[in-house]
C-alpha cells in the first residue's frame, strides 16, 4: 500500500516539477532563440524572426504581441496576437512541437511548428496590405489572401490565392497590371534566394504568368502576357506591342533590384 502511494505521489508530482521546469528553469529568452535559430535554419540565413512582448503561459503556452519575419532584412510578414501550445505527441520523437495561432490584419493564422525545421502554417484571408513585403515593391494592392506555409530541412514552399485582387499601379511601369482580379501560384525560398515557380493572374483584360527568382534582392522574372486584344485599348497595344513575341503573347522582363 505505501508503495502504491509513492508511486502515486511520484506521478502527481512530476507533472508538477516540469511546470516548474517551464517556469523557473527555462528563461524566455532561450525559447526566443530557439524560435529565431529554427527559422534562421529554415532558410538557410536568409530568413530572421523577432518577437516583441514575449512571454510564457501556464501548461506550456507561449504568447506574443507580435511576431515578424524579415526576408534578406526586409520585413516580410507581421503576426499579431501569436499564441502557441506545446503539441505532447511530439514529444515521443524526442521533438518539440508547438501549434500557433495568430492574426494578420484580421486574417487568421494557425498551424504547427516543430522545432528544429518543420512545419505548416495555414493564413485565412489576411489582408495583403497588412503584409509587408508586399509594400516594398511600390504597389497599393488591396485583397485577401489564404495560403498554406510548408516549412522543411532548408526551404520555405508557399501556395496562396487571392480571389479580389485590386492593384493600384500608378507607379508601376507593368501594363495591365490594375486589371487583374485574381492571382494563385506558389513561390519558394531557400536560402537568399526566392523561386517564383509560377503566379497566375487573371482579369477582364486577360491573363498573365509570373516566373523567375529574387537573389540577395535582385530581380531575374519575366512577366508572360496573354491578354484578350479586342479588350486593350490603343495605349495599352502601344506599351505590350514591343514585348510581343507571337499573335497574343508578349513577354515583359522584370531585372534589377527590387524597388
Amino acid at each position: 500500500m505505501r508503495r502504491f502511494r509513492a508511486v502515486l505521489y511520484i506521478a502527481a508530482g512530476i507533472p508538477v516539477f516540469a511546470i516548474l521546469v517551464w517556469f523557473f528553469a527555462i528563461p524566455d529568452k532561450v525559447i526566443q532563440d530557439m524560435l529565431a535559430d529554427s527559422m534562421a535554419r529554415a532558410g538557410n540565413g536568409s530568413l530572421s524572426l523577432s518577437v516583441e512582448d514575449f512571454r510564457k503561459g501556464i501548461l506550456f503556452n507561449l504568447h506574443a504581441g507580435s511576431v515578424e519575419l524579415k526576408i534578406d532584412d526586409r520585413p516580410a510578414l507581421r503576426i499579431t496576437d501569436f499564441s502557441g501550445g506545446l503539441t505532447p505527441r511530439y514529444l515521443a520523437g524526442g521533438r518539440l512541437a508547438f501549434a500557433i495561432n495568430g492574426k494578420i490584419g484580421t486574417g487568421d493564422v494557425n498551424g504547427i511548428l516543430k522545432l528544429p525545421v518543420e512545419g505548416k502554417i495555414i493564413i485565412d484571408r489576411a489582408e495583403l496590405d497588412a503584409i509587408p513585403y508586399l509594400a516594398g515593391f511600390g504597389l497599393e494592392i488591396k485583397g485577401r489572401v489564404s495560403s498554406e506555409i510548408t516549412i522543411r530541412g532548408g526551404s520555405v514552399h508557399v501556395i496562396f490565392e487571392v480571389p479580389d485582387l485590386n492593384i493600384d499601379d500608378s507607379a508601376s511601369v507593368i501594363p495591365l497590371l490594375n486589371t487583374f482580379r485574381r492571382l494563385q501560384g506558389a513561390l519558394s525560398v531557400e536560402g537568399n534566394s526566392i523561386t517564383i515557380s509560377s503566379i497566375n493572374l487573371e482579369g477582364e483584360k486577360g491573363y498573365a504568368r509570373l516566373r523567375g527568382s529574387i537573389t540577395d534582392g535582385v530581380m531575374d522574372m519575366q512577366l508572360e502576357l496573354m491578354p484578350d486584344e479586342d479588350k486593350l485599348n490603343t495605349m495599352e497595344s502601344m506599351l505590350i506591342g514591343k514585348y510581343a513575341v507571337s499573335p497574343g503573347y508578349y513577354v515583359i522582363p522584370l531585372r534589377g533590384p527590387v524597388p
